[in-house]
């Protein structure tokens, strides 16, 4: 009986799917599939007030974990996320829901939470507990859930065996209990749900509720008589076969459908159907589709609106799927993957720096030095490097009474890495930012030399020296990495479009007269 629960509820968050052997003989099937599928234009939504003052947020690897979170009232919401259920490392906030109104069932509590980032689709679901301030009796307890801030409601999915207030998340939205009856979801049943997919999810969780009503009650009723077949199959024609048919027309269709896919594979392996006949079997196919539309629309947001930081995640999250799907490496979509990441992430430094030494005599010299380097992402190493001559563009030495003949030369410059730092993302700025940069770098040596002749004496040729490195080296003392090997330079000002960020500074150190001007412009210039 677990497996089987387990399997409707995991099944019905994503997919659909036409289980053989099915039993059942509600007679009402038909006239309730066919309900399912007429839309109300009045779904029931409510009304939330969230408590920020309490919300809860936490780094969840792909191994999984969990977090909490306590409402004002002392109500306790526990989230426990599986390993394989995100494909990147995530941000998890938690945030508890002071007031909700318009709840049409129930005796007017709510013990709420909202589960961000909002619309997050797991892999494998969580385990969302909730222990409320005041006990509600087993055969009075509601579950629901609900999109956004509040819109299509719908009864959410227990966990059929468990005494507790347990509740199944396939994707992050709103989720509650109340004190009710099942009874009362009745009088609005038709209400609940805006799409097919929702309200079969609903209709689905109202079942879950009342078995495990009888389960844990030992009430001693018949068992749940539901012919699932009928809604699975309608659900497979009305929304599975168009998704996939539609999976290639952009990112946002090819990832509905391969959630809606996965799902239903998912549900076949629970229910011990996997290869059964009349499925719709997932292959590499669709992932392929997939990969290659949401990449190219990554790729495109990057080179012409210069979305440099999304990218990355993206693609690793791709791999990620390739991974837990069990696909074998040296597909062309995620070698085209590969490739689109590395021309979107190009960009060009150009290095200037203007140094000057007095030795408090009227001798001394300057040096002025630049580069330009291009950096271009390497999928392989996961680095941002590249490597340009240092050109020392200006140099004057001093020696007063002395006739001075002074002879540029340059050296290397090395970028080591530059990394994107990302900022938040947020409900008002989906796309995220970039907060930062943060570039490991070497400035290379230079090699000036000069021709002295003073009155008197013979002429004194100093061989090639370091002189603008000379200085450079102990001003930035402070921003040597020696693990990383390196000088390490961050607190950018991002700019945003082709010239992306800069860095400014003035140096200098009083007590040998030195001083050193220079700036860093980095320009997005994707292929």
């Amino acid at each position: 009986m677990k497996n089987y629960w387990v399997g409707i509820i995991l099944f019905i968050f994503i997919a659909g799917c036409s289980p053989k052997g099915s039993t059942g003989g509600n007679p009402s099937t038909k006239q309730d599939v066919k309900a399912i599928f007429d839309i109300p234009a009045d779904p029931i939504a409510v009304t939330i007030t969230a408590d920020a003052d309490r919300q809860a947020e936490k780094v969840i690897p792909v191994e999984g974990g969990s977090l909490s979170v306590t409402a004002s009232n002392g109500s306790v919401f526990t989230l426990d996320v599986p390993a394989g259920a995100l494909v990147v490392e995530t941000v998890i906030r938690m945030t508890p829901v002071n007031a909700l109104t318009g709840l049409p069932f129930g005796d007017g509590t709510a013990y709420t939470v909202q589960l961000e980032p909002e619309g997050l689709q797991l892999f494998a679901d969580a385990i969302l507990t909730i222990t409320p301030a005041a006990e509600i009796p087993i055969d009075h307890q509601l579950f629901f859930g609900y999109q956004g801030q509040g819109t299509d409601l719908i009864l959410a999915a227990p966990v059929v065996e468990s005494s507790e207030i347990k509740i199944q998340v396939s994707h992050f939205s709103g989720y509650g209990v109340t004190k009710g009856l099942l009874a009362d979801i009745e009088p609005v049943r038709q209400r609940l749900g805006g799409s097919a997919e929702a309200r079969l999810r609903s209709r689905i969780a109202e079942e879950l509720g009342r078995e495990r009503q009888k389960q844990l009650l030992g009430s001693g009723e018949e068992s749940l008589d539901v012919d699932f077949e009928a809604y699975f199959k309608e659900y497979e024609e009305q929304v599975v076969k168009p998704r996939i048919a539609a999976a290639g027309e952009s990112c946002a269709a090819g990832r509905l459908a391969l959630e809606t896919v996965l799902g239903h594979e998912r549900q076949k392996q629970l229910l011990g159907m996997a290869g059964s006949e009349g499925g719709l079997p997932f292959d590499v196919g669709l992932m392929d589709t997939v990969t290659n539309v949401c990449m190219k629309e990554e790729y495109e947001m990057c080179r012409d609106d210069h979305v440099v930081q999304r990218i990355i995640p993206v693609w690793l999250g791709t791999e990620r799927q390739y991974q837990l799907l069990g696909f074998a490496e040296g597909s062309p979509a995620l070698e085209n993957a590969r490739n689109y990441v590395r021309k979107c992430l190009r960009f060009e430094l150009e290095f200037h720096s203007d140094g000057i030494f007095h030795d408090g005599g009227g001798g001394g010299y300057d040096s002025t030095v630049e580069s330009k380097i291009v950096l271009q992402f390497n999928p392989q190493d996961f680095t941002m490097k590249g490597k340009s001559a240092l050109i020392n563009t200006a140099f004057e030495f001093r020696a007063p009474g002395c006739a001075v003949t002074s002879n540029r030369g340059g050296g290397d410059f090395e970028v080591l890495d530059l990394a994107i730092v990302p900022g938040e993302t947020s409900t008002a700025n989906p796309l995220g930012s970039v907060k930062d940069f943060n570039m490991m770098y070497f400035p290379g040596n230079t090699s000036e030399s000069a021709s002295i002749t003073c009155e008197d004496q013979p002429t004194f040729n100093m061989p090639p020296s370091p002189l603008w490195t000379g200085f450079f080296l102990p001003l930035h003392e402070s921003e040597l990495n020696f693990e990383k090997g390196g000088f390490e330079a961050s607190g950018w000002e991002i700019l945003g479009g082709e010239y992306f960020a800069k860095k400014e500074w003035t140096k200098n150190d009083a007590s040998i007269d030195i001083t050193e001007v220079g700036t860093f412009k980095l320009y997005h210039r994707p292929e």
